[in-house]
């Protein structure tokens, strides 16, 4: 599709601009075999431009049969231009996007040698933005964000064009930015910029990505802060929570909000194992993260070169097992279940330790089901507490963080006694009262991964 595009830019600005380009020599080129890319690839002073050029997939641009003009940065440059950020310490640290924008801006689709360039003259990049020719003192071009570019060689002729070697990387008024630049740009986002900077975590989201970022608002922060009496400033909190708070509002892959479902999403934040923390997204009346964080009005959707930007208004603090259960809506009973008062065990009190916890939670249809299996059974308040006491602990396994994909068949220990994990028809548990109850597989249902354990739905409550 570019170089269909450049092909139509390049015919269209031969007859527009015929009469402005009859006084180069017909001749210029006709005799010259190395395309625009071989020159440059033979000159040592351009090795990072043609690297530049094949990050961005753009050489087979430059090799097409046309006539074009490139505006070539030097290495020094080059190195100028990385150096101005300090996240990016090679090319490969540049979003592909914003590199690609950058580079079309150096392309002129004309054969424009020296002797056809008028001082103050105007010329439209192939990235869509004008560049002005100073001739007051040398030859120069100034860009759109105010540079004053010197060209130091002139007029290297190639099969395809002219190659106008620079000293400086022209960079256009329309530059991509990427996610910490649009949050940098944002005053409300000025708390998170600093978190980011106090976690070094800027370089990690100016990478390619792609990433989608939940980005709390300063009042967000503030109100983080105002939880902990501890906590005056970011400062007081420590680098490791700050670090995997941040994390845990960074997912993999650009979703924007029509992308969204009812499920888990796997965020950067890790936990046992270092497996990553899920991040609940539910849509059902509204779009709320993490139970109970909402996106700002008319802040999602922010596009970056990297990425997308949605703001949120609540700081979501990485869930153990016990809030992924209170937060989800299939978990109703089961939480019910854990904390009725006739208890003699805490059962939140040990599924919010340390762990590590492999939990089989029953669905509320599973409890359902075992209330309408005794006519006795009308609500769980009727289920002797012994024996719902006993029933939950056949539920827990504790000191393992048991992912889906590292079940294996055989016996497991759990708090209530032993189940026995059979994969050969499905992912299944045998219990000793010989049920067979089916591991339920999905995004929503397994490896719902908290900071102390890890829940797997299934759709019958185990009983021992």
């Amino acid at each position: 599709m570019l170089l269909k595009s450049i092909k139509k830019v390049f015919i269209l600005s031969l007859i527009l601009g015929f009469g402005f380009l009859t006084s180069c020599d017909d001749d210029d080129t006709t005799k010259i075999q190395e395309d625009i890319v071989d020159l440059a690839s033979a000159d040592s002073n351009l090795s990072i431009l043609v690297q530049a050029l094949q990050r961005a997939d753009l050489v087979s641009a430059l090799q097409e049969d046309g006539a074009l003009t490139v505006f070539a940065p030097t290495n020094e440059a080059f190195q100028a231009l990385l150096d101005s950020k300090a996240a990016w310490n090679s090319l490969d640290d540049i979003p592909v996007e914003t590199l690609k924008s950058v580079l079309l801006y150096h392309v002129l689709p004309i054969y424009a040698p020296s002797q056809n360039l008028s001082d103050n003259q105007g010329v439209t990049t192939l990235n869509g933005e004008a560049l002005t020719v100073d001739l007051s003192s040398g030859v120069k071009i100034e860009s759109a964000t105010g540079q004053s570019v010197s060209v130091v060689t002139a007029d290297i002729l190639a099969r395809n064009g002219v190659i106008h070697v620079i000293n400086e990387v022209l960079l256009p008024s329309a530059l991509p930015q990427d996610i910490t630049d649009l949050a940098i740009a944002t005053p409300d986002l000025s708390i998170l910029v600093a978190a980011l900077q106090r976690a070094n975590l800027v370089s990690a989201l100016q990478a390619d990505g792609p990433f989608t970022v939940f980005a709390p608002t300063n009042a967000a922060f503030q109100a983080l802060l105002d939880s902990n009496s501890a906590w005056n400033s970011l400062d007081d909190i420590p680098v490791d929570v700050l670090t995997n708070v941040l994390l845990f509002h960074v997912i993999n892959g650009n979703v924007t909000s029509d992308l969204l479902t009812d499920t888990y999403v796997n965020t950067l934040a890790t936990g046992p194992n270092s497996e990553p923390l899920s991040l609940q997204v539910e849509v059902t009346g509204g779009i709320e993260f993490n139970g109970d964080s909402k996106p700002v009005t008319g802040l999602i959707n922010i596009a970056a070169s990297n990425g997308t930007v949605h703001v949120i208004d609540k700081v979501m603090l990485p869930p153990n097992v016990v809030t992924l259960a209170l937060n989800n809506a299939g978990f109703t009973s089961l939480v019910a279940a854990l904390t009725d008062s006739r208890h003699t065990t805490d059962f939140v009190s040990i599924l919010s330790g340390d762990g590590p916890f492999t939990i089989f939670a029953p669905t509320n249809a599973a409890f359902q089901a075992l209330l309408d299996s005794n006519a006795s059974w009308n609500s769980l308040a009727d289920i002797p507490i012994a024996t719902l006491d006993a029933v939950l602990k056949y539920h827990v396994v504790s000191g393992a963080n048991v992912q889906a994909d590292q079940l294996s068949n055989g016996d497991v220990s759990t708090l209530g006694g032993t189940i026995t994990i059979d994969l050969t028809s499905g992912a299944q548990i045998n219990t000793s009262s010989m049920q067979t109850v089916n591991i339920l597989v999905g995004v929503a249902t397994n490896d719902v991964q908290g900071t102390n354990g890890v829940i797997h739905a299934v759709d019958a409550v185990l009983l021992p």
